[in-house]
Order: structure tokens, then sequence, then C-alpha cells
């Protein structure tokens, strides 16, 4: 946007110059005093050649100071202007090129970031300025074209002012949803980078620990190797290795997602039930999603819990006329628990649980009571019923 603005200061300082050149030869052959005429004309040009060079190599406006220095310039000339120029040229000639160059001044100026009473104050000077310049030309056949020149400046200037300000606006809204794009980005790759990691992070660390059996340490390697390829899926910038679970439009069962998982934490008191879920099938994404959320769930009842029992039951109730068709996946242990109310979930809970759970518009609700154990239930839409357990 600022560089735009810079275009249009160049194509207007530029232009007024190219309109000043063929005047310049008569204008010195009229003028009173010649030297003094080439001498402003000369000023003219360069101050227009030399903020048209300042504004292109900034890629933007002048500041307020540069724009007080082309103002106050600009000003001057017209105030010698009615010296160098006889009173018959002095409006609507180009042979006094002032007016024109003082009109491509406050343009440029309405370019310039000032305060509301910097420009009034602006236009103000040059309004006097030029009412300097048309004195002498004043009388009754010229009165109107010098007013309209005058409005002719306030308004093609304000307007200009107005205008780039609202490009301005809608430029800054642009920089300000192109940041927040950013930052989404940024976070939505934060996200996934902790649900491709996490559980990953926390089957390293158990291993880590030179106190678990042997048994568990067997498991633990082999959901290693799973983690493992998630990760390297992750940093290969493809999807989930588990979104290939299920290609067909029955999508998979979802008591095979929660037996497949349950599998790789056999070391765990584990209790599986998930016959009531016969027929219940999901598309893959949210297979895979919720194998990912059953792990973590499992990685913490295996890590924190220090629980006796653990319960997974897989269940798709049945429904009345018109009602949607759901499954059920309930984790129980009966371990330490926690007071859910006051307790800080982890990147586990929050992210690859209830954050992704809930962005696949599955329901998550978690019930822990300390010294009692931990529930958390899972209940999500049915791609489709079929088999046994359609109803």
């Amino acid at each position: 946007m600022e560089y735009a603005v810079a275009l249009l200061v160049l194509g207007v300082r530029l232009g007024t110059l190219v309109q000043m050149v063929p005047g310049l030869a008569q204008g010195i052959s009229v003028s009173p005093r010649p030297s003094l005429y080439a001498v402003c004309w000369a000023a003219a040009a360069i101050s227009s050649l030399v903020v048209s060079v300042v504004v292109f190599r900034r890629g933007g406006p002048l500041t307020r100071r540069g724009f007080a220095v082309d103002l106050c310039v600009a000003m001057t000339l017209m105030l010698l202007g009615p010296l160098t120029v006889p009173d018959a040229y002095l409006v609507g000639s180009w042979v006094a090129p002032f007016p024109a160059h003082l009109l491509a001044v406050v343009c440029t100026g309405a370019t310039v970031l000032m305060l509301r009473w910097q420009w009034v104050a602006a236009v103000g000077a040059a309004v006097a300025s030029s009412a300097v310049f048309t004195a002498p030309a004043w009388n009754r056949d010229s009165a109107t074209t010098i007013v309209a020149n005058v409005l002719t400046l306030i308004v093609l200037s304000s307007v200009g002012r107005l205008i780039l300000g609202y490009f301005r606006r809608v430029a800054e809204d642009g920089d300000r949803a192109r940041a927040e794009a950013t930052e989404l980005g940024r976070r939505e790759e934060e996200r996934r980078a902790q649900l491709a990691i996490h559980n990953g992070a926390a089957v390293i660390r158990m291993l880590s620990d030179p106190t678990i059996d042997e048994e568990t340490r067997a498991f633990l390697q082999k959901e290693a190797q799973l983690e493992s390829a998630r990760m390297r899926s992750y940093l290969q910038g493809r999807g989930s290795t588990d979104d290939a679970v299920a290609q067909g439009t029955g999508g998979v069962e979802v008591r095979a997602v929660v037996s497949a998982t349950c599998d790789r934490f056999l070391d765990l008191p584990l209790q599986l039930n998930v016959d009531l879920a016969e027929g219940a099938h999901v598309d893959a994404p949210r297979a895979a999603a919720l194998d990912q959320a059953l792990a973590s769930l499992l990685l913490n009842v295996r890590d924190h819990a220090e629980a006796e029992s653990v319960v997974v039951h897989a269940d798709a109730p049945p429904v009345g006329p018109g009602e949607d068709e759901t499954w059920v996946v309930t984790l129980h242990d009966d371990g330490v628990g926690f007071e859910v109310s006051q307790a800080t979930m982890g990147v586990g809970l929050r992210e690859v649980v209830v954050g992704e759970m809930r962005r696949r518009d599955i329901d998550v609700s978690i019930s822990s009571t300390p010294g009692l154990g931990t529930t958390v239930t899972l209940t999500g839409p049915c791609l489709t019923m079929s088999g046994e357990g359609a109803r």
C-alpha cells in the first residue's frame, strides 16, 4: 500500500513537472525578472525531482518534516510569483506554473501521515499563499476562476487524503489478517506436532526408566516403533500413517480400533469388553484420532494411575427413530485419581484427547475421584451400522 502511495506521488510530481516544461520559454520571455523567474521555475522543478526520488527510495510517502520543507518551498514560490509573472498570466496559464506546483505539493501532503490539525494548518497556509499570488490579478472577470482554483486545491487534496486514509485502513486490516493467519497457522502446526510427538515422547521417557520390568519394556518397544512411524510421517509432511486404516466406504469398526489399541497395552491389568460395539463404524480420521487418544489415556494409566484394574468398554447403544447412531468408548481405572476441577491438563489430555476428539465431533467426559480412580468417556457419531450390531 505504501509503495502504491509512493508511485502515486511520483506520478503527480513528475506529471506536473512535464506540464511545466512547455511554458518555460514563454515565461522567461514575458517575465519582468527573467533571472528570478528561471530560478523559481528551477526550484519548483528540483523540489519535484527530489521529492520523487525520496518517495521512490523510501517506498512510501514523505515524512512530516519532509513535507513541511516541500510546502515551505512551494509557498515561497507562490509569494515570489507576482514579482516574476505579469498580472495577465497569473491565472489560468502555465506561464505561471507555481499554483499547479502548489497543488501537487498539497496532494503529496495528502499521503503523509499527520494529525488532522496539522493537515488543516497546511491547507490553510497553502490557500493563504494562493490568495497572495492571485491578488494582483483579482477582478470581476477572474474572480470565479480564482475561487474555483482555491476550491480545487482544498477539495482535491482533502478527498485524496480521505481515500488514502480508507485504503490505509484496509491495508492495515489486511496486515492484521495476515498476521493472524500466520499465528493461527503456527498454532495449528504446533498442535499437529503435539499430536504427532506427545505419545512417542511419553513412551521414550518410560523406556528410559531403568526400574521397569522386562514385560512392560517389551510392550513399550512395540509402542515406540508405532510412534516412531507416526513421528516420521509428520516430519516428512505426510498424513498420519493411521489414516490408511480404512479406505472403504464402510470405514473401520470401532471395536477393531479399540481392540488393536488395547493389544499394545497387555502389560496393564486390562479388561476389554467391545462386543456391544459390533457393527459401529467410523471413518479413517476418527479411527486414527480414537486410536491415538485411547493410547494416550492408557499411557497415562501406565505412567501415573498405579491401577490394579483397567476396564475398556465399547458400546453402540440403541437409539430411537430419527436419532443419530452413536458409539461410546469408556476407560475406567481404579488408580490414584485426581481432582478434575483443580487439575491442570497436560498436552496428552488437553490436545491428544479432549482437543482432537472435539475437533472430530467426539464428546469427551472426564470424571475422577482421588483414591478411587478415573473414568473417561468418548462418544462419537457412527459412519455406518452394519451386521448383527445394526439396529
